[in-house]
């Protein structure tokens, strides 16, 4: 149940303890000032339904935190109250919690009730986990794999399969909040000749849309959304409107979705925490880079980027691939190739023939054997992960 599995998603602070009372703080980007904050006990609220709150929201009301109506039916902890002013206009926060004590954000306090949701059958016991049970970073076991081994394995990982739009499709691409709970669906158009990451199903095609570009997923983007990888956008024309190709030459091994994580073997053994730079090397065949606050979250793997350059052209040359690009790449080694036209700049993409294997045993639970690979782009080292054995 959807209940339960919330509960077990431990993405934000523990709560706070004394009460107390903090100056007027602006935040530009929101227009909101927080002008007193107060801890109060733990008391159990829910919120009712009310077309116009659609999110929880963080403390200073510029990221959207949770789909409140993708969470019927839930009881929630209030354990603060924060009073925010837009515009001369103060309104009173709850800052809800679920059982655990992890944060959900803060919800208007005129659409919380107190007491328990009349429809949670659970109304389960407000229980924080101790701070002590945090361990702090780990470290993975990992096994470097010869190239034979690595043959033989990557033959029973997923392969990735392609399809290219005969024309201009519109498709519903599934978008989140920070914490990852509820979806939103938003309509958006595929241009002629885009190619996507999916799988047919019956007469539909599941698109991986989260590897898709800025440029078709700016709609979500603009609501202050991120692109969701754990949902497939479903195109809302049947699948006779696209055609398989082979794998596009930008991207790595069919294996490898095109996310690159910075760093090599140690990286991938602390994969758990935020890699400060990634790119994705988009489907419809873009490169795109992020940079990452340590502080955040995965999510933020599948924000806007911070920069999009357009793949003119690819050419091939034993494991290195040389991407040509009409501008440079901020940040990233390119040489210029050309004085003029729109493949002036060169950007070379080189598997280092490096496979790793990620190990855990864990007697409690079956975790299967993940795998990597190292690679150099655009002169640093980046891995990138090519899943796991399909349990068949």
């Amino acid at each position: 149940m959807l209940k339960r599995k919330i509960k077990k998603i431990a993405l934000m602070a523990l709560l706070l303890g004394i009460g107390l009372c903090i100056p007027v703080t602006a935040h530009a980007q929101s227009g909101y000032k927080i002008t007193s904050t107060q801890d109060v006990t733990p008391e159990p609220y829910y919120v009712v339904k009310n077309p116009e709150t659609r999110y929880s929201w963080n403390k200073t009301h510029t990221k959207k935190m949770l789909i409140l109506k993708a969470l019927d039916g839930i009881s929630w902890y209030v354990n603060q109250k924060v009073t925010l002013t837009q515009a001369g206009k103060s309104t009173l926060y709850f800052r809800i919690l679920d059982s655990y004590g992890y944060s959900r954000g803060y919800v208007n306090a005129n659409d919380m009730r107190e007491g328990f949701n009349p429809v949670d059958d659970e109304r389960p016991a407000y229980q924080p986990v101790p701070q002590s049970t945090w361990t702090g970073k780990h470290t993975d076991p990992t096994k470097q794999l010869t190239k034979s081994a690595f043959t033989k394995v990557s033959k029973k990982l997923v392969q990735n399969q392609y399809y290219q739009t005969k024309k201009s499709v519109k498709i519903k691409v599934p978008f989140t909040t920070y914490l990852s709970m509820g979806v939103i669906n938003v309509p958006t158009t595929l241009p002629a000749g885009s190619i996507v990451e999916g799988e047919k199903s019956s007469k539909w095609l599941l698109i991986n849309s989260a590897y898709l570009s800025q440029k078709v997923l700016q709609p979500g983007y603009h609501q202050g959304l991120w692109a969701d990888k754990a949902n497939r956008g479903v195109a809302s024309t049947l699948a006779k409107n696209f055609k398989r190709v082979s794998h596009p030459g930008y991207l790595p091994k069919r294996i490898s979705h095109g996310d690159l994580y910075l760093g090599g073997v140690s990286a991938i053994q602390h994969s758990a925490a935020l890699s400060k730079q990634s790119v994705q090397i988009t489907s419809d065949g873009y490169v795109e880079v992020r940079q990452n606050q340590p502080s955040a979250d995965s999510i933020v793997y599948t924000a806007k980027p911070s920069a999009s350059v357009k793949i003119k052209r690819t050419r091939i040359k034993g494991h290195t691939r040389y991407l040509y690009l009409a501008k440079p790449l901020k940040g990233f080694k390119t040489t210029k190739v050309r004085y003029y036209g729109k493949k002036q700049y060169r950007l070379s993409f080189v598997n280092q023939q490096k496979s790793y294997a990620v190990i855990i045993n864990d007697d409690t639970q079956d975790v299967p054997i993940t795998y990597y690979g190292v690679m150099r782009f655009g002169g640093k080292t980046f891995y990138t992960p090519y899943g796991d054995v399909p349990d068949i």
